[in-house]
């Protein structure tokens, strides 16, 4: 089935968490609109002005707790499907969780796959592999090619290949191993992101890491860091040195990086276009799907929330009331 027109909305006081099950739910389908929401005060408010298919809610929140926002949606839409998520697990919460009918309580952590997994059975959503997408130029795929060739011959590697910040493979050279490279993308793109996150937390100076390893028996994943947006990985036997591993690869990644910010780089427009297109579904501003007006009105209060917290947590209406929102704001607001 595909997943055009579904919504989700997920629910959790910490941002950086709820952002990346947001990233992580791209490849279940393009064109989900995954909307956040911080509290279940914040969920109640989008939930009201539209339909959703599915709430992720993480149950220990300030306020109003996942179970109690769940009991809320069963008597306002019994069709809404839910999925708890909780850190504090107990056979007692997890047993007022199916008396709520949840379709699936999650104990964290859990996996990025489980997570998607667990979405696409609640959507009926079928899985398709990703293909290979980017914005290059032609000669700049075959020049990037050309280094990852060099790299796999030159660490013995069973598969090298770079991927955006999105979890999408750019370019590959592999030998056939039967990886599950798709998958693994999105896994490195997203624990690179959330050891980040958590590093800012702990001591305020969270960074994307430039290299990392993971060592096992039968592979070895080396991941070296190429600018701000893209990761080279390399899936290796075990048995192969880890420094000559690195050593190469981080002349390979000074090479692809020069290469992605040539600047006969034809793909900007295209690249621009797209994260146009990515800050609309940020925004809920979904042209086909959306009604114009609705989407409007829509993306407005979001910002005058916004605004609000910068204000002292005032409201829509509070903020409105103390004209902090500025005439622009309300000229289109009524234009809306």
């Amino acid at each position: 089935m595909e997943s055009a027109g579904k919504r989700i909305l997920i629910v959790d006081d910490d941002v950086e968490l709820a952002a990346l099950l947001r990233q992580a739910l791209r490849d279940v389908g393009e064109s989900l609109e995954i909307r956040l929401a911080r509290d279940a005060d914040e969920a109640l408010a989008k939930i009201s002005r539209r339909s959703f298919d599915l709430v992720v809610t993480d149950i220990k929140m300030a306020g109003l707790n996942g179970l109690q926002l769940v009991e809320i949606l069963r008597q306002l839409d019994p069709a809404i499907k839910t999925i708890a998520m909780t850190a504090y697990s107990s056979a007692e919460v997890e047993s007022q969780a199916r008396a709520l009918n949840v379709y699936r309580y999650i104990a964290k952590p859990f996996t990025i796959e489980e997570f998607r997994r667990i979405v696409r059975e609640a959507l009926a959503v079928e899985e398709s592999a990703p293909a290979i997408t980017s914005n290059l130029s032609n000669a700049q795929r075959i020049a990037i090619e050309e280094h990852l060739t060099s790299l796999r011959a030159s660490t013995q590697a069973h598969i090298v290949f770079l991927v955006n910040s999105r979890g999408r493979p750019v370019c590959m050279d592999s030998l056939s191993n039967g990886l599950d490279v798709a998958n693994l993308c999105n896994v490195l793109v997203t624990s690179n992101a959330g050891l980040a996150a958590e590093v800012e937390r702990v001591i305020g100076r969270g960074r994307p890491f430039t290299l990392s390893y993971h060592g096992g028996p039968d592979y070895s994943i080396c991941s070296y860091g190429v600018g701000t947006d893209h990761l080279l990985v390399t899936v290796f036997n075990g048995e192969v040195r880890v420094g000559q591993v690195w050593y190469y690869m981080k002349d390979t990644a000074g090479y692809i990086q020069a290469i992605l910010e040539s600047k006969e780089q034809p793909g900007r427009e295209a690249v621009a276009e797209e994260m146009v297109a990515e800050a609309k579904i940020d925004a809920g501003v979904l042209p086909r799907e959306a009604e114009p007006a609705e989407a409007a009105f829509d993306l407005l209060e979001e910002a005058a929330v916004e605004a609000g917290r910068d204000f002292g947590g005032l409201s829509f209406a509070e903020a409105m009331e103390k004209g902090l929102l500025g005439e622009e704001f309300l000229r289109a607001l009524g234009e809306g």
